[in-house]
């Protein structure tokens, strides 16, 4: 703690501008409370104030900007990608589709604060190619109130603030341990609940050629598509397939439980959406349930069919 005052001491605005822009485009930094806790240390004067307010805004707004452009000239790709270092990759990019989907370009004010989704909402509106001024203007208005939060709630518990720097320092070396083996605790957790997902479904995914054979030999099979209904309409689908949602698991679970061979697929790192539909389908009763290895974007690789209607 006393290493971010001294890096504000001595580079001033510079460094929280830098911290921002680094965390908007995707790295896993705790922006909001360094911003926090530099109000908290930071002289309550209006002018030191409005300048910690605009230099947090427009470092997050360029770092918007940034990813904006990457999705409109890279596309999708950039978004499993950026997953891949997400804490829930399973459902960052379906959650950002949906909100969008829901509420439009007013939806960059809300993911502002939720982590993962923050990041992923820029490159989904470069990709859906909205109109740069709009997102320009909502984007504004998401870091600023962004920013006016961290640094009205410094201002605001600028002694609970101090006292818990105080106890830090007091600690020394070892209150900075503790904090820094809380978090590796929680990273492990979130890792190795993610690694038993796939390593649970890791040998009995599908390949693209086992599907292309079931669909050729007419098996019975099923196909369920995991993917956001907007990816679906956008991006085309595998002919036949069927969407599946948490709003659906149940009526699928009592329409498909004597189908011999589902086949789940998505579009998202390790096909991790698929195997967590897949697992949620086991739990409801249905036996043979399998991943597709790649996912849609492995189907269309191979020269599969992909509709659209």
């Amino acid at each position: 703690m006393n290493t971010l005052i001294e890096l504000v001491q001595a580079y001033g605005l510079w460094i929280i501008f830098l911290i921002t822009l680094i965390q908007s485009i995707g790295l896993p930094i705790p922006a909001f409370a360094i911003v926090i806790v530099t109000a908290a240390v930071t002289p309550a004067n209006t002018f030191d104030v409005i300048s910690l307010v605009l230099t947090a805004t427009f470092g997050s707004l360029i770092g918007d900007i940034i990813l904006y452009f990457a999705g409109k000239k890279l596309g999708t790709g950039v978004l499993g990608k950026l997953c891949r270092i997400s804490l829930s990759p399973d459902s960052c990019v379906k959650s950002s589709g949906d909100i969008f989907e829901r509420y439009g370009p007013p939806a960059l004010t809300v993911v502002k604060f939720i982590p993962g989704l923050s990041t992923l909402a820029p490159v989904i509106a470069g990709v859906y190619a909205m109109p740069i001024f709009s997102f320009i203007a909502y984007s504004l208005i998401a870091a600023a109130i962004y920013s006016i939060a961290a640094v009205s709630l410094g201002v605001l518990f600028h002694h609970e603030i101090g006292s818990l720097i105080a106890t830090l320092t007091e600690y020394g070396k070892l209150g900075v341990l503790i904090v820094i083996i809380s978090f590796c605790i929680f990273l492990f957790a979130k890792w190795l609940q993610r690694h038993l997902l796939i390593r649970q479904f890791k040998t009995d995914r599908v390949t693209v050629n086992d599907l292309h054979e079931l669909i050729r030999d007419k098996s019975g099979h099923v196909i369920f598509d995991a993917r956001p209904e907007d990816q679906r309409t956008r991006n085309g689908f595998i002919p036949g397939s069927i969407p599946i949602s948490e709003n659906n698991l149940s009526e699928i679970a009592n329409l498909y439980s004597a189908h011999d061979e589902i086949i789940v697929y998505c579009s998202c790192p390790d096909e991790l959406t698929a195997a967590r539909y897949a697992q949620k389908l086991r739990r409801s009763g249905l036996k043979r349930i399998r991943p597709l290895l790649g996912g849609v974007d492995e189907w269309a690789k191979s020269g599969g069919q992909i509709s659209f209607n």
